[in-house]
């Protein structure tokens, strides 16, 4: 009978043998089943237990005594605080999937157990037995995977070699369900710890910082992003986005910022390879970069000392774990130093012939460098483009550059880090003051003064200890700047007349020379319209105040449109000047 229609038939019967006292209503919680809404009651029923204590002892020493370290470290203190006052585990559940408990009884209720399955009953003989219909917790089996996969309990090969492996790395949620329980029963059975190292990384919750679930309607299908955005930009997203132990905020606009990533790399590889492709004599001493120092121009003596730096930062944060961080550097390092400044200014070394084969040469080691370090967090776009950049290495007069890459980007050597030169760190800071704070200064300018690349003028550059390097690279600055380099000079002491202002960067001082700047006819246009509205302005606050509005009106209120008309008229002595 159901359990609701016997109940019913009991208190019946209670009542008809006089066995009820009262009746008395009252309300109570009734848990009910998430998927198919049945009432969850207790039942007690035969369970199989394991005892666990002896078990936590072995696992709390692996940990204490540093056999097994936990990262970050403060989730050892949840991992002590559960193995510390740890109950007696129960591995039986109901289900129809896992492992069958491997005991069988017969008739008479006698328990049978071994390495095979019996055909008779080990106590009488009987042959009528069945299995225990329980299976295993998830949990246990899954306690047994680094050893049970590989042939154990026999000394396979397989066992040899993988156990016990190095690097565990899963969620903190479940660092007492499956990583304890692994290294208690890896203990118990190999006598090994099956890991040296425990790294625990964070859950992924929505943009807001929630869980994501079905009831919230927040959930990101990872399936329909890969195909909306592409699989590594949601692996860049999901890696960059973490620190050890921490939850990460995933949103579907950060996933399609580093979509955008993505198409950066790959139109910067499209540039690599096609320099790579008017190359048509081999250098001489084609061979070694690193020696070559006295060769490289300012911008490649930077690009070499930034890509040795990122070298060493990478391999320091993997040593730390923070491997978010080691994807933001190589991130930082491709968008803004590779791809913003260098290849910037490899297209005009690519001009000159003397420099063109030693710039493919710095744009295919850094590139090929780049890509072997940010392979591990975009597999898939890295890889497409390291292969088309070693085919058109190999096929080129630069042959020996790729004479020992191998056949694929993910069996290929990764960078490792040198130590520190000398010429580094002053190759950094001369391209700093000479190049990229100039430049910087030189752009903010024009855009505070809404002037567009198309409008070249020339600027003077003061600088008493570098202006020898400034003479040097003033070409270069004048791309990367947009101004005109024929009316461009450099000094170490002087004051140009005709600048309209001075922008001092460090020990340099910036003069822009906007009297001779072309105008287009619809800058003109503009600004003769701005001068005629301040005109207007100019003419109505005259006028206002030589009436009797100066002498009745309060005298803050006079005061704010005196103030109001000094503003327009040097905002109209400035516009002046700007059409002269």
């Amino acid at each position: 009978r159901d359990r609701f229609e016997a109940r019913k038939n009991m208190w019946a019967d209670m009542k008809k043998a006089g066995l009820v006292i009262k009746t008395e209503p009252y309300r109570t919680t009734i848990p009910r089943s998430q998927r198919g809404g049945e009432i969850v009651e207790p039942m007690i029923s035969t369970q199989w237990f394991v005892t666990i204590e002896p078990l936590a002892q072995a696992a709390l020493e692996a940990v204490r005594d540093g056999r097994i370290k936990i990262v970050p470290e403060r989730f050892e203190k949840v991992y002590f605080n559960w193995l510390e006052n740890i109950k007696d585990w129960c591995i039986s559940r109901q289900l129809w999937w896992g492992h069958r408990i491997p005991v069988w009884y017969c008739p008479d209720g006698h328990m049978t157990t071994g390495r095979e399955d019996p055909t008779q009953c080990g106590t009488c003989g009987s042959t009528e037995i069945h299995q225990d219909e329980d299976v295993l917790d998830t949990w246990f089996s899954s306690g047994l995977w680094p050893f049970s996969t590989l042939g154990w309990p026999d000394e396979t090969p397989d066992l040899k070699y993988f156990y016990p492996t190095s690097y565990m790395e899963t969620g903190y949620d479940i660092l007492f369900f499956w990583v304890a329980r692994m290294i208690m029963l890896g203990l118990e059975f190999t006598d090994e710890a099956p890991f040296h190292t425990v790294y625990l990384h964070g859950l992924i919750r929505d943009e807001h910082g929630r869980k994501m679930s079905k009831t919230y309607g927040n959930v990101i299908d990872p399936l329909i992003v890969m195909d909306d955005f592409g699989t590594d930009a949601l692996r860049f997203t999901l890696l960059v986005g973490s620190s050890p132990g921490n939850d990460t905020s995933l949103s579907v606009k950060k996933v399609e910022a580093n979509r955008n990533f993505a198409n950066k790399i790959w139109n910067v590889g499209r540039f690599v390879i096609n320099a790579v492709s008017s190359v048509t004599t081999q250098p001489l001493d084609s061979g070694d970069l690193s020696l070559k120092t006295d060769q490289w121009t300012l911008a490649d003596s930077w690009i070499q000392a930034r890509l040795r730096q990122l070298v060493r930062d990478v391999e320091r944060l993997f040593q730390n774990f923070q491997y978010g961080e080691a994807g933001r550097h190589i991130y930082e390092f491709l968008w803004s130093d590779f791809a913003d400044w260098y290849v910037e200014i490899a297209k005009g070394q690519l001009q000159d012939e003397e420099s063109k084969a030693r710039t493919v040469e710095t744009l295919v080691h850094v590139f090929d460098t780049a890509l072997r370090l940010l392979h591990p967090f975009t597999p898939f776009v890295t890889e497409e483009l390291w292969d088309h950049l070693r085919n058109a290495v190999r096929n080129s007069p630069l042959f020996t550059l790729a004479a020992d890459w191998p056949n694929a980007l993910i069996v290929a050597k990764w960078p490792e880090p040198s130590e520190p030169e000398e010429w580094e760190e002053s190759k950094i800071a001369d391209f700093e003051e000479v190049i990229q704070d100039p430049v910087r200064a030189n752009r903010n300018f024009h855009a505070e003064k809404n002037i567009k690349p198309s409008q070249k003028h020339g600027v003077t550059y003061v600088n008493p200890y570098k202006a020898e390097l400034f003479r040097e690279y003033l070409p270069t600055i004048s791309a990367l700047s947009s101004t005109d380099v024929e009316q461009s000079f450099v000094y170490e002491q002087y004051k140009p007349s005709g600048a309209v202002t001075s922008l001092v960067v460090g020990s340099t001082e910036i003069y822009p020379m906007l009297s001779g700047m072309k105008r287009s006819e619809e800058d003109t246009a503009r600004l003769e319209k701005e001068l005629k509205e301040a005109q207007s302005h100019i003419e109505r606050l005259e006028k206002l105040l030589a009436g009797d509005f100066a002498s009745k009106a309060p005298a803050q209120l006079v005061a704010k449109e005196r103030d109001k008309l000094s503003a327009y008229k040097e905002t109209a002595e400035k516009i002046k000047a700007q059409l002269k």
